[in-house]
């Protein structure tokens, strides 16, 4: 082929290569390995399915995961260089001489390789009808049937050229020969595809597996499912989050607890991802009404109980999916929309739009100084004080006493007395996060000591998460690392590094688990750590 005609073809044909990670994706760059970062975001919105000897490829709009059943995990989830890469999948193929993943688009195909992260993708001259392997020539490529006829992408080969069809034709299940196959699903489809909060899924995707003992079956709304041989009913396959809101996040023994927000018709929900994220389970409440909140602001855990900071309580679930309750004005809190939350010894500090108040270790509401009636934003425990983050610095209130009093130095100096949004214990030290700084207070002497401005590096600040002799600070434009009384370094952005804006962050063994507007990052800290 002469260098005019290659040319030609490629502006024809529109051919992309490139290495996974070259260019930002949904969840910012890959300069990152995926082992020092993933993104877990909504995966219940499946467009296509292909199952392999290796595992079961699931492509969704914004990633490719792939689920492996024999050990009962996911790898991935796998971002392309550019987000569009995917929005348009409708079919998939595993190739079995070297497990890659063949994607079919209205207007081209995509070609992923996860051995070693690399993205290739082309256009077809016609409209793209369907896409085989073919069983006879294995080494053939890929046949791509389109309007204007049979082209193939050979091995190797970026640009397609005009073909014959493949004589032993292996291609994707539609979700309509699936169900033929498996008129369970149709005459089910109304327990299947119902999601919490009894919202309504559809079918979208399915494959056999590899060992014929079954069906993998994708929705758009409800995730993955297995069916089994002669059973009536898919099992779940967990995969993700609920909604893409990771609004609160805490730290578990060998994992994390993720609140999701409501995100339109996706009700609230809790997640359990264990560090290697071999376990997932979600707790989503009663079938219509789910776990009744919509906004998380903060996630404790005492006992064996979830303790939620939400838009119309503390809201406690168990952790065995029982029933829980919420306790709110009625049960004695100071207003229902809670703030902030800090558990110590049995008792958990409530930070609300309208005062402070004790859940103590029986259930019951005690009040903390009713005579303040302000927003409290953050609580802190410390024997039998409380202090509280409020909109004009840090106050600490005890039992029996009618009004929160200031703390130290602040009620000195009008310098202090800024809105607190967050507090935290570095050892025996306090540290109060302001919109743009930190504040720490001497455990000897009770005083205040500010540190450097770090909202110009991170934007407005909102938490803060002890790790070693420093904090992780979260703004709205990022999240790094800061030394009680220094600057922030490490410092990780949103759209770069990022999918969103960070909204909490929990430090759990190697990890730093990180919830923003646009899914749940996991961090290796010896990648980031300064």
């Amino acid at each position: 082929m002469t260098a005019l005609r290659a040319a030609r073809s490629l502006l024809l044909f529109g051919v992309v290569t490139l290495p996974g990670g070259t260019l930002h994706g949904q969840g910012g760059p890959s300069r990152w390995r995926q082992e020092d970062r993933l993104v877990i975001a909504d995966f219940s919105h499946i467009t296509a399915i292909a199952a392999g000897f290796q595992g079961v490829y699931v492509s969704t709009p914004h990633a490719i995961i792939v689920w492996q059943p024999a050990l009962h995990r996911w790898e991935g989830p796998f971002e392309p260089p550019t987000p569009d890469y995917l929005t348009e999948v409708f079919a998939a193929l595993v190739d079995p001489l070297d497990n890659s993943l063949w994607l079919a688009e209205p207007n081209g195909w995509v070609h992923f390789q996860p051995a070693i992260q690399l993205w290739d993708r082309g256009a077809t001259a016609g409209r793209l009808v369907t896409i085989a392997l073919d069983r006879a020539n294995p080494t053939a490529g890929l046949f791509l049937r389109t309007t204007a006829g049979w082209f193939r992408v050979g091995r190797g080969v970026v640009i397609p050229t005009p073909s014959g069809p493949p004589s032993q034709p292996d291609a994707p299940v539609t979700i309509e020969e699936a169900i033929r196959r498996n008129p369970t699903l149709q005459s089910n489809s109304s327990v299947i595809l119902q999601t919490a909060g009894l919202g309504r899924a559809r079918f979208t995707a399915a494959a056999e597996s590899q060992d014929g003992q079954g069906w993998y079956v994708g929705t758009d709304g409800a995730g993955l499912f297995f069916l089994p041989l002669a059973a009536a009913i898919p099992e779940p396959v967990p995969l993700g989050l609920p909604s893409p809101r990771a609004s609160a996040v805490f730290a578990a023994p060998k994992g994390v607890w993720v609140a999701t927000d409501q995100v339109d018709e996706t009700l609230a929900a809790l997640t359990y991802l264990d560090e290697d994220l071999g376990e997932i389970r979600t707790l989503h409440g009663s079938p219509a009404f789910g776990l009744r909140f919509h906004q998380a602001r903060d996630l404790v855990g005492l006992e064996r109980d979830l303790w939620v900071a939400s838009d119309i309580g503390v809201v406690r679930v168990p952790v065995d999916g029982s029933q829980g309750e919420i306790i709110d004005q009625r049960a004695g809190l100071p207003d229902n929309r809670v703030l902030g939350m800090a558990a110590r010894r049995g008792r958990i500090a409530v930070g609300t739009a309208a005062g402070v108040a004790l859940i103590l270790e029986s259930g019951h509401v005690q009040p903390v100084a009713p005579g303040f009636r302000r927003p409290a934003y953050a609580t802190a425990l410390l024997g039998d004080s409380v202090f509280v983050g409020t909109d004009l610095g840090v106050w600490y209130g005890v039992l029996d006493i009618p009004d929160l009093v200031l703390t130290g130095g602040m009620a000195e100096s009008a310098r202090y007395r800024l809105p607190v949004l967050d507090l935290a214990w570095l050892g025996d030290t306090l540290i109060a996060v302001t919109r743009t700084e930190l504040l720490l207070r001497d455990p000897a002497t009770g005083e205040w000591v500010a540190g450097p401005d770090l909202s110009l590096a991170l934007g407005r600040l909102r938490r803060a998460v002890p790790y070693r002799d420093g904090l992780w600070v979260a703004g709205e434009r990022g999240i790094g690392y800061a030394s009680p009384a220094g600057g922030v370094r490490q410092v990780l952005r949103v759209g770069s590094d990022l999918p969103g804006s960070p909204l909490d962050m929990a430090v759990q063994g190697r990890f730093l688990w990180v919830g923003t507007t646009s899914g749940l990052v996991r961090w290796r800290l010896a990648a980031i750590q300064p």
